[in-house]
């Protein structure tokens, strides 16, 4: 019987060999996943390399004038204020780049009223506090390093710390918190990321990398191609910066960005209380204090469950008319509890400031109720502030007595030897030396007309009167606003207004203005030097004496060493003046006239082959010298005597 083929429609049953897939080696994921970060990493060296983006370093060296000197690096408030054009500007408070033995190191952490708007920083509380400190211990260097910047929050606040932290401070200072809404990255903000804490502050470790600079750089410039039209981004110029960084402009009490913005504060300042407090560094912090008699709020929102905020202030007002003060208070602070525009700190950061005091043992100054006894009726008005929260003069004044005191109640002073002057003593010749102008008063005026004549202390939209009115009346006002105009620099102002002094005679107003600007800027040699040969061509070399002395100690030249030397002589301080003679003859600048005063403070100390040295070395230079020649007649008969 013959076998039938296999037609196929019935094969036989046959194992399928199955070809498994064979797993890929671990290696081979390991580098799909290395792949990626290399790219990133070497985008990183790429972009480092040609100098792409900002360096967000803390504190920096910024100019070769000063290569021992770190200061706050001016380009750090970049990394804050993202896609907003002119953001502030940081403050030139220099410091040593390496810790001297003997200097007392304090960072003052915060924002505008930290800064000391609307005046020169040298108004500012950081800088009462610093004068007063070199006067009790001149043995000590004493470096006080305002980080304060207008606009910023805890979250700039948080991220200064490491930065300070290297820098090895002996005290933190805080006044901190009326920004918590609007300012950057706040919970109300322009320019804001949301209400995650966990995300904002890992945008800002981002921030530090170029690569991160870039990509948003390349987002910005995209948008930019659909954003707004060039009349809605010249419209946001012309407004200040406080109108700027109003995102969220209704944040009513008890709503849910209200509470943002206490938990933001709370959060981001109980991280830095915790870094500090790990380091070691006392922190002395400050509550909050503003205007509440004299403002009124800005938008007043009027729900189911709550009132008005103007009507209560407008009952507030009539209260206290009629001599019911307790209960106007109350009505003030509800007031501004109401007002929907949060530029004024909620009552609750000042009890969450309290609260920390047994939290983590920090230190508390009660700023607030220091302005509540100063002021009549214990409220706070524009008796002590020029706006809703900026002390004046007095004001910032006040703010460093407090903190000085209680520096001093702690022991948290310089440990060097302390002058024995009495607090009179102190306020007395403070006040005297106190580096301010009526330059810096004018352009503190014009601030704050700017500010206040402006959204939205009016309808946004209006003209600002304030400026359109205000009258220029002298040179004074002129020199003003050509800063307020940024034709001309601030330092450039007092120096020409001091040459009108100058010219006029009156050298001890010349002396003020220039010393205003060495005092804003320590470690700038020009106006010293600028100050010294001024005074000097008439004749007024003692009084430049001081100035010659503090520039010779952080820059020696032959100029200080040379006229230092020659001052002292000419006042009969001899022996005082022979070592700085003695240093100037080394430079190879050094003349015949200096050569003839070492040979006088050689004389004068009894050092006569020294002297007949020295005189012989000034006729080489200039045998025509005439005194030259006759002391060294005289000499000469004298060493025969």
């Amino acid at each position: 019987m013959s076998k039938k083929k296999n037609s196929g429609k019935n094969p036989s049953p046959q194992k399928e060999k199955k070809t498994e897939a064979k797993a890929a080696p671990k290696w081979f994921y390991a580098v799909l996943i290395a792949i990626p970060i290399v790219i990133v990493i070497l985008a990183e060296v790429f972009l480092r390399t040609i100098n792409y983006g900002l360096d967000f370093t803390e504190f920096q060296t910024v100019s070769s004038y000063y290569p021992d000197k770190l200061f706050l690096n001016p380009d750090l408030p970049y990394k804050y204020f993202m896609n907003l054009e002119n953001a502030p500007s940081t403050l030139p408070d220099g410091f040593d780049k390496e810790k001297k033995e003997n200097a007392f190191r304090v960072f003052v952490i915060g924002g505008s009223t930290t800064a000391g708007w609307p005046y020169v920083p040298n108004a500012s509380f950081s800088r009462h506090l610093k004068r007063r400190l070199e006067l009790l211990y001149p043995e000590n260097t004493i470096e006080v390093i305002n980080c304060g910047i207008s606009a910023i929050n805890s979250y700039t606040l948080l991220d200064f710390i490491p930065g300070i932290l290297e820098q090895k401070p002996d005290l933190v200072l805080i006044y901190a918190g009326h920004n918590e809404y609007y300012g950057a990255l706040g919970a109300g903000s322009s320019v804001s990321l949301g209400n995650s804490r966990t995300l904002v502050n890992t945008y800002l470790w981002l921030k530090d990398f170029r690569l991160t600079q870039f990509i948003e750089d390349v987002i910005t410039k995209i948008y930019g191609l659909f954003g707004e039209n060039e009349l809605e981004t010249n419209f946001k110029k012309n407004e200040t910066l406080m109108a700027r960084m109003i995102g969220e402009s209704l944040i009513t009490l008890n709503s849910d960005t209200y509470y943002d913005g206490l938990e933001q504060f709370e959060g981001n300042m109980n991280d830095i209380l915790d870094e500090l407090s790990d380091a070691g560094v006392p922190v002395i912090i400050g509550t909050l204090t503003c205007n509440t008699l004299d403002l009124k709020p800005f938008v007043s929102v009027k729900t189911d469950t709550l009132p008005a905020a103007e009507d209560v202030y407008m009952q507030a007002k009539q209260l206290l008319e009629q001599g019911r003060i307790k209960e106007a208070d109350s009505l003030f602070l509800y007031a501004k509890e109401l007002d929907a525009l949060r530029f004024r700190a909620p009552e609750k950061m000042n009890d969450i400031i309290n609260e920390w005091a047994d939290k983590y043992n920090v230190s508390v100054v009660n700023i607030d109720s220091l302005f509540r006894e100063k002021s009549e009726y214990g409220i706070v008005g524009y008796n002590l502030t020029v706006d809703h929260l900026h002390p004046n003069l007095e004001g910032y004044s006040l703010i460093a007595e407090e903190y000085f005191k209680k520096m001093d109640e702690l022991k948290l002073l310089p440990k060097g030897k302390r002058a024995k002057l009495s607090i009179a003593e102190q306020d007395s010749i403070l006040s005297v030396n106190f580096p301010f102008t009526i330059i810096d008063s004018t352009l503190a005026e014009m601030q704050i007309a700017k500010l206040t004549g402006a959204y939205p202390f009016v309808p946004r939209g209006t003209p600002n009167y304030k400026i359109k009115n205000f009258k220029i009346d002298n040179y004074v006002d002129s020199l003003c606003v050509k800063v307020i105009n940024k034709d001309i620099k601030w330092e450039t102002a007092h120096t020409r207004y001091a040459d009108k002094l100058y010219a006029e005679g009156d050298y001890d107003g010349f002396i003020k203005e220039m010393n205003t600007i060495i005092q804003e800027r320590p470690y700038f040699d020009q106006p010293y030097e600028y100050l010294i040969v001024r005074l000097i061509d008439k004749g007024l070399a003692a009084e430049a004496l001081p100035y010659l002395k503090k520039l010779h100690s952080f820059k020696p030249s032959y100029f200080t060493t040379k006229w230092i030397g020659q001052t002292l002589l000419y006042s009969k301080n001899y022996k005082e003046s022979l070592p700085y003679l003695e240093d100037a003859v080394k430079y190879n600048e050094a003349d015949y006239q200096t050569w003839y005063n070492l040979a006088g403070a050689f004389l004068y100390n009894g050092m006569l082959d020294k002297s007949m040295m020295a005189i012989e070395r000034s006729l080489q230079l200039n045998p025509k010298n005439k005194l030259a020649v006759r002391f060294y007649n005289e000499l000469k008969s004298a060493m025969k005597k």
